[in-house]
C-alpha cells in the first residue's frame, strides 16, 4: 500500500469518526429541554395530582342531636284564676227524679299552656245577698274519668260533671241561687260563674246539694 493510499484511508476514517460524533451531539441536543430566552432550561410542567375525595363530608345533625320538643305539659304551671274562663251548661236529658247535672267548663283564656288537676270546690251564691251560702260541694268519685293532670293549651277546655240535688228534698231554708263560686286546687280566691238557670239552694252549712266530678279533658257521656 502506497503512502498516498494510507493517508487517504486515514482521512476517510477521520471523516467517519467526525460524522459519528456529530450524530451523537445531535441526539443529545434533541433529548435536552429547550432553553428559555435567558439561557436556562425551561422546566417541563409537572401535572399537579388531583386530591382524592378522602375528606369526611359535613353531615347534618342526626335526630338524636337535634333539640327535642318537650311534652305537651312539660314545664307548664298550674292554671291561675286569671287564666281560666268559666261557664256552666245544663244537661236536661240526663236530669230527673230529683237529680240534675251541669257541666262546668274551664277554658284556658291565656296565651300560655297551664295544667289543672283534681276536684273543683263550689259554693252556692245567694241571688238576694250575693253571699255564699250552704255547704261547700262534695266530691263525686270519678266513675268516668280518673283524677289526673290535665294540660290546657291556649283555648283548650276541661270539664267537671256537677251532680245537683233538689233543695226542696231537705229540711233547710230555701234561697234562690244564680251563681256558683268556683275554687280550683291551689287557688286562694274563688271565681264566680252564672248558673244556666235559677235554682233553689239550702242556706244550711251542713247540707251540700252539689257534688263535683274530677277535672277531665272531655265531657262525661252517660
Amino acid at each position: 500500500m502506497t503512502s498516498r493510499e494510507v493517508r487517504g484511508r486515514k482521512r476517510r476514517v477521520g471523516l467517519a469518526c467526525l460524522a459519528c460524533l456529530a450524530a451523537g451531539i445531535s441526539l443529545l441536543a434533541g433529548c435536552a429541554a429547550p432553553l428559555s430566552p435567558g439561557g436556562s432550561p425551561t422546566p417541563t410542567a409537572t401535572p399537579t395530582p388531583t386530591p382524592t375525595a378522602t375528606a369526611t363530608a359535613m353531615t347534618s345533625p342526626t335526630a338524636s342531636t337535634a333539640s327535642t320538643a318537650p311534652n305537651a305539659s312539660a314545664g307548664a304551671g298550674a292554671c291561675g284564676p286569671n287564666q281560666i274562663a268559666l261557664s256552666l251548661q245544663s244537661r236536661p236529658s240526663d236530669s230527673g227524679a230529683g237529680n240534675f247535672f251541669w257541666d262546668l267548663q274551664l277554658t284556658n283564656d291565656s296565651s300560655v299552656e297551664c295544667t289543672i288537676e283534681g276536684y273543683p270546690a263550689l259554693s252556692l251564691v245567694s241571688a238576694n245577698s250575693g253571699a255564699t251560702i250552704g255547704a261547700v260541694s262534695g266530691e263525686e268519685p270519678g266513675r268516668f274519668f280518673p283524677v289526673a293532670v290535665v294540660p290546657l293549651a291556649p283555648g283548650a277546655s276541661a270539664f267537671s260533671l256537677l251532680h245537683l240535688g233538689q233543695a226542696g228534698a231537705y229540711a233547710c231554708t230555701i234561697v234562690p241561687v244564680t251563681e256558683l263560686a268556683v275554687t280550683l286546687p291551689g287557688w286562694a280566691d274563688p271565681r264566680r260563674v252564672a248558673t244556666p238557670n235559677q235554682i233553689d239552694g239550702c242556706d244550711d252549712t251542713s247540707t251540700a246539694i252539689v257534688r263535683s266530678g274530677p277535672l277531665a279533658p272531655g265531657r262525661v257521656v252517660f
